[in-house]
C-alpha cells in the first residue's frame, strides 16, 4: 500500500496539467498549455494569466460564431429571394472565414444570384470578400450547353446513378439545358425549369445552333400511346426505337403510308402516318377547355402509377394533371405543391357545387395554428363529383359518400381547388 502512494505521489508530481477549453478549432492557444510543473505551495505559473488565456479564447470563438451567424443570415436572405425552390433553382454556397477575409465558394445557376450574394455579404461588414462561385452552365461544357431527349421517355433522378430517386421525365425531342457533368451523367432543366441528373445515353449534346435548327425543323408529334419507327416502312423490319404519346421527331419525306422520320441523335426511321401528325398545326389546334382536358385524362385510365413519371408509360398524380394539361396546349408546373400556385382560388362549396370540369382539386393537410399547409395529391376535377387522378393506376373516384366509388381517404383529406382555365 505505501509503495503505491508513494507511486501516486509521483505521478501528481511530473505529469502536465491541462487546461480546459484550450483548443478552439483545434488550434491551441499560446501559452495555455503547462507541462512539467512541479507541485509546491506557490504555483509556478499565474493562475490569473491563464484564466485570462481562456477567456479570450472563448471571446474568440463567440465573435467568429456571430460573424459566421451574419454570414449565414445574408446568404439566406438572398436564397430566399432568388432561389426558393431547389427542385427549379440552383443555389448552393458555402463560406470561410479566415481572419478579416471571406472566401465564397459554390454554384448558382444565374449571375444575378452570385452578385446578390457577395453584395448581402458586405452589406453584413465583410469588405474583403474573395469570390469562387461558379455560374452554370458549367465553363468546362463548352458550347455544348443544351440537348435533345434521343429516346422515347427520359428519366430526370435526383442523383448522379441509377439507382437514385426519379424525379420527373421527359419525352423524345425534348429541349434541355446542360448544367454540369458529372462522369456520364449530366446535370439538367427541363422546359418546366424542373431539374435533375440524366444519363448521357438519354439525350443528344448540342450547341445553341444545332437546337435552334431542331426548333425550325418540319416535326411531326406522336398521338397514340405507344408504336415504334422501324428501319424500312414495314412492321416485319428491325425497330429503330420505341415512341410514345407526345415524341417529337423530324419528318423528313412519306413512303406510302408511312412517315419517314429522323430522331434528336440523327437514327431514321419510319412510322405509320396515322400515328403521328404535323407538329406545328397540332399546336394550333389545341383548344384548352374543360371538356377536352376530361377527354385527355380518361384515355390514360389504368395506366399504372409510377413515382417522378410523366408519360404514358406510368405517372404519379402530377405527372398525369401536367401531361393532360400539356397536351392541351397548356404548361403546368412540375409538382402538386407548385401546381396549386398556379390560376386562381375557387370555393368549392358544401356539395362541390361550385366547381368546373377540368378544375384541379387538392389534397394533403390543411393550414392550421400548429403547422402549415402540406400539399401531396392533386386530381382533375370530371363533374358530378367525380375526379380522375393517378393513385395506384389511373382512375376515377367520387366525393360523393353514397356513390359506388367514392375514395373516402382522399375525401377525408381534400385540402382547395385551383381553376386554371376560363
Amino acid at each position: 500500500m505505501k509503495n503505491c502512494i508513494f507511486l501516486f505521489a509521483l505521478t501528481l508530481l511530473f505529469s502536465p496539467v491541462p487546461s480546459a477549453g484550450a483548443l478552439i478549432s483545434g488550434t491551441p492557444i499560446s501559452g495555455a498549455l503547462i507541462s512539467g510543473a512541479p507541485i509546491s505551495d506557490t504555483p509556478s505559473v499565474n493562475a490569473t494569466n491563464i484564466a485570462s488565456a481562456e477567456t479570450t479564447s472563448w471571446q474568440a470563438a463567440a465573435s467568429r460564431a456571430q460573424e459566421d451567424q451574419r454570414i449565414r443570415n445574408a446568404v439566406e436572405s438572398v436564397r430566399e429571394a432568388v432561389a426558393p425552390d431547389s427542385r427549379v433553382a440552383v443555389f448552393d454556397i458555402s463560406w470561410e472565414i479566415r481572419g478579416i477575409q471571406v472566401l465564397l465558394s459554390g454554384e448558382v445557376d444565374h449571375p444575378e444570384a452570385r452578385d446578390r450574394v457577395v453584395e448581402a455579404v458586405r452589406e453584413a461588414g465583410f469588405s474583403d470578400v474573395t469570390v469562387n462561385i461558379v455560374v452554370l452552365p458549367h465553363p468546362g461544357l463548352g458550347q455544348n450547353t443544351f440537348g435533345l431527349v434521343r429516346v422515347s421517355v427520359g428519366n430526370m433522378r435526383a442523383e448522379p446513378r441509377f439507382s437514385s430517386e426519379l424525379v420527373t421525365q421527359v419525352l423524345m425531342g425534348t429541349p434541355l439545358e446542360v448544367l454540369k457533368r458529372q462522369r456520364g451523367w449530366f446535370y439538367v432543366r427541363s422546359p418546366d425549369n424542373y431539374l435533375g441528373w440524366m444519363s448521357s445515353g438519354l439525350f443528344e449534346r448540342m450547341n445553341q445552333q444545332r437546337l435552334k435548327e431542331w426548333n425550325n425543323a418540319d416535326k411531326v408529334i406522336m398521338n397514340h400511346y405507344h408504336g415504334m419507327a422501324y428501319e424500312e416502312p414495314t412492321a416485319q423490319s428491325l425497330p429503330v426505337s420505341n415512341v410514345s404519346i407526345g415524341n417529337r421527331m423530324m419528318r423528313t419525306g412519306q413512303s406510302g403510308d408511312w412517315i419517314a422520320v429522323a430522331l434528336p441523335d440523327g437514327r431514321t426511321g419510319f412510322i405509320p402516318s396515322d400515328m403521328v401528325e404535323p407538329y406545328d398545326s397540332w399546336k394550333q389546334s389545341r383548344e384548352l377547355t374543360g371538356e377536352n382536358i376530361a377527354r385527355t385524362a380518361k384515355q390514360f385510365i389504368g395506366i399504372p402509377y409510377v413515382w417522378g413519371g410523366t408519360s404514358a408509360k406510368g405517372f404519379d398524380c402530377s405527372g398525369l394533371t401536367k401531361t393532360v394539361f400539356w397536351l392541351n396546349g397548356m404548361d403546368l408546373s412540375r409538382d402538386a405543391s407548385q401546381q396549386i400556385l398556379m390560376g386562381e382560388h375557387v370555393d368549392p362549396g358544401e356539395q362541390f357545387e361550385n366547381l368546373q370540369t377540368g378544375d384541379l382539386l387538392f389534397f394533403g393537410r390543411a393550414a392550421s395554428a400548429n403547422s402549415p399547409e402540406r400539399i401531396v395529391h392533386v386530381g382533375i376535377y370530371l363533374g358530378n363529383r367525380e375526379f380522375i387522378h393517378a393513385s395506384y393506376l389511373v382512375r376515377i373516384n367520387s366525393l360523393d359518400p353514397d356513390a359506388r366509388n367514392f375514395d373516402r381517404y382522399e375525401y377525408n383529406r381534400f385540402v382547395r381547388a385551383r381553376r386554371l382555365i376560363h
